[in-house]
């Protein structure tokens, strides 16, 4: 009897109703959207398109792929009248496979076609997603939740259209010549010029330079934050801030205006001493040091959180063994700084090898594979062949050693905590060391303060080197001629494209980070390497690799404002991840179980409890998230257009036309606006958590 009643109740839970719920009407929206949307994408927008284009691209105004496209989900609304519990587990089976054959088939088939994808197709893959989203749910894979397996079919899909498929595309134009022909050995002879050798060299010796140097100031800066400074660390921390809210070119400009040929550094040095060789910086040594001022901050964010989590009591077992301050510093110490160490050369390396703005400014006759690639964009003669492989050199590069970082680094042991209760005190470092460190400290802290101080006011000057007398006209030329000219445009479409960015970003990247640190299924470090792979990606090859990608069918997006914003999320959306696994590691997973318990779903559980208590680490990513997008450069440099332009492509107009007081007046007004909000989101998050904390004493 009870075997009967178990059949009775997996008959029931089977039942073929619930199918209509999800395919009927499904379904019938993808016939609405049919008739009511184009189905071809439209050259120049909806807004702009006139109304024979706009008929032209409805798919159901002559006879055309299209028809098939749309007729093939019809085939979800036939089901079998008599239907047992194994039927129905092989008809989800089918919707999900059918499904996703109908998404590849209409990829496919538009790239072969032609036809690039319209609004209507939006719908027709939401769709088909949903349909495969509730097909699983109903087979019990990740519990039968919906919310969470649509939330992976999304990530999934997001991934392999804007991370996957362009980090492919820029493959394909290394085989092609100008007339589209097969070329199998053609990048071999691009590869073998004495002049990309050369770069290719000039790249990988910059990159490694840069990363050594910047990586010894990164520790410099951690130990004075972590074992010298009492009441002076706010001090590494503005100018760990620096780099992040400084726009491109900006520093290498900064350098110029102090080393440069006409740089008040070189003038003395000139006057003082007879220094001849006033052309000295452009070339390797401009770029390398503007590129150390750049990325030391970002080595010391790396090695402080790894100094602080460095057990005292190990230095004091040394000492008790009768080692000195040297001998416990440089053998106990630095070698279980290894795996921080490694980690920051690499990113840095990787961050050397992409950047764009400072070779641009600095380089000289120094070429590297940065500016050659951008070059051959936007230079003089378009060369893809040339870009494409290029590019696809610099992402092997940048893929190898992610891949070293994720798999070598991240499977070393340096345990140094181990959960017992006794932490001891810190030792005091060498005399000798700390009197290096804080002097070092300083020297940099001074050559900052000329920096930007030259950085600012440079922005009020007449001509740099010729004329220093003080003037608003950079400004008045930026600002002074109403909303609709000079930098003005270029200000709002920035501010506009990062606003919608950044909680884009934030939404993402901590539904990614809900999925893989919440959730269990099969493929979830693949998931996550993926994502991670916006971060291995150079700035330079995506806005090379995006262009390649979204340039024809089936997805044409270059040229329009929506690339710029998918660009900016793609780019930044690492950070959302981070912020949302750090939050999620501080919350008890019991959280999550207690909210389910009450019959909360995912969806609820996320906004009622995860949510609030994210909050922090929310608006921290969402911060960071629109200063990155305000100041990116070299992805969405390939991708504006004059209707799209940024501050930062205005930035380098100016650059490039030698206007240099515009240009430096336009980052100093950047770094001041940008400045002000993290400090002021700084202050207000501190205060909470203070008041938090206090609250939490009293009771």
């Amino acid at each position: 009897m009870s075997q009967l009643a178990a059949e009775s109740d997996l008959k029931n839970h089977f039942e073929e109703k619930p199918h209509r719920d999800y395919i009927f009407y499904w379904i019938l929206s993808i016939v609405a959207a049919f008739v009511l949307l184009p189905t071809f994408s439209l050259d120049y927008g909806v807004l702009d398109s006139t109304s024979d284009e706009f008929f032209e691209a409805m798919g159901w105004s002559s006879r055309n792929i299209s028809w098939l496209w749309f007729s093939l989900p019809l085939a979800l609304l036939i089901r079998p009248k008599h239907a047992l519990n194994k039927y129905h587990v092989t008809r989800h089976k089918f919707d999900i496979g059918y499904s996703l054959f109908c998404i590849l088939f209409i990829i496919t088939s538009s790239a072969v076609t032609g036809h690039g994808l319209g609004y209507s197709t939006l719908f027709l893959f939401a769709a088909l997603g949903i349909v495969m989203t509730l097909a699983m749910a109903r087979l019990e894979f990740m519990g039968g939740d919906s919310f969470v397996i649509g939330s992976l079919v999304s990530i999934i899909g997001l991934i392999s259209a804007f991370i996957l498929f362009p980090s492919i595309a820029i493959f394909v134009p290394m085989f092609q010549d100008e007339m589209g022909n097969f070329v199998a050995w053609q990048f071999i002879e691009i590869l073998s010029q004495a002049q990309i050798v050369q770069i290719i060299l000039n790249s990988i010796f910059l990159g490694s330079s840069v990363g050594i140097t910047a990586t010894f100031f990164g520790l410099i800066f951690a130990i004075y934050s972590t074992r010298i400074a009492e009441k002076s660390a706010f001090i590494t921390r503005i100018f760990s801030i620096l780099p992040i809210v400084t726009p491109p070119f900006v520093v290498g400009l900064g350098v110029t205006l102090m080393l440069g040929r006409s740089g008040y550094v070189t003038e003395l040095m000139v006057d003082w001493f007879g220094f001849e060789n006033t052309n000295w910086l452009y070339g390797f040594t401009g770029i390398w040091m503007a590129q150390v001022l750049a990325f030391a901050p970002m080595s010391f964010m790396i090695l402080d959180g790894a100094m602080k989590s460095l057990h005292p009591s190990l230095e004091e077992a040394s000492y008790t063994l009768r080692a000195n301050r040297y001998q416990t510093f440089f053998g106990i110490v630095l070698p279980l700084l290894k795996p921080a160490l490694a980690n920051s050369f690499l990113i840095i390396f990787v961050q050397s090898l992409a950047d764009f703005s400072n070779p641009l400014v600095l380089g000289g006759s120094f070429d590297v594979l940065a500016t050659q690639i951008y070059f051959y964009i936007a230079g003089a003669q378009l060369d893809y062949a040339s870009a494409s492989t290029l590019g696809a050199v610099l992402l092997i590069f940048s893929l190898a050693i992610f891949v070293i970082q994720y798999m070598w680094i991240g499977k070393r042991s340096y345990v140094t905590i181990s959960g017992k209760s006794y932490r001891g005190d810190v030792q005091p470092l060498p005399d000798s060391l700390r009197a290096f460190v804080s002097v070092t400290l300083y020297g940099w802290m001074l050559f900052n303060v000329l920096l930007y101080g030259s950085i600012v006011f440079g922005s009020f000057t007449v001509n740099w080197g010729v004329d220093y007398s003080l003037t608003l006209d950079n400004y008045i030329n930026l600002f002074g001629m109403g909303f609709g000219e000079g930098a003005w445009p270029s200000l709002i479409s920035t501010m506009t494209y990062a606003g919608i960015a950044a909680p884009i970003t934030a939404t993402f990247g901590l539904l990614i980070a809900y999925i893989v640190v919440r959730q269990d299924f099969h493929g979830k470090k693949v998931i996550e390497f993926a994502t991670m792979l916006c971060f291995a990606v150079p700035g330079t090859v995506a806005g090379v690799s995006y262009i390649l990608a979204f340039n024809d069918a089936p997805i044409y997006l270059t040229g329009t404002a929506a690339i710029v914003v998918i660009s900016m999320v793609m780019r930044n959306v690492p950070v959302g991840i981070r912020a949302g696994v750090a939050g999620l590691g501080q919350l008890d997973k019991s959280l999550d179980e207690a909210s389910l318990s009450l019959r909360a779903n995912s969806f609820k559980t996320i906004i009622y409890i995860l949510i609030p208590l994210l909050r922090p680490a929310i608006l921290s990513s969402l911060i960071y998230s629109f200063v990155r997008a305000m100041t990116t450069v070299s992805a969405i440099i390939f991708l504006v257009t004059p209707e799209t332009r940024v501050a930062t492509s205005y930035i380098l107009n100016r650059v490039e036309d030698g206007e240099y007081g515009i240009a430096i007046a336009y980052g100093s007004l950047l770094i001041f606006v940008m400045l002000s909000i993290i400090l002021t989101f700084d202050y207000f998050v501190g205060e909470a958590r203070i008041s938090r904390s206090k609250a939490k004493n009293q009771e």
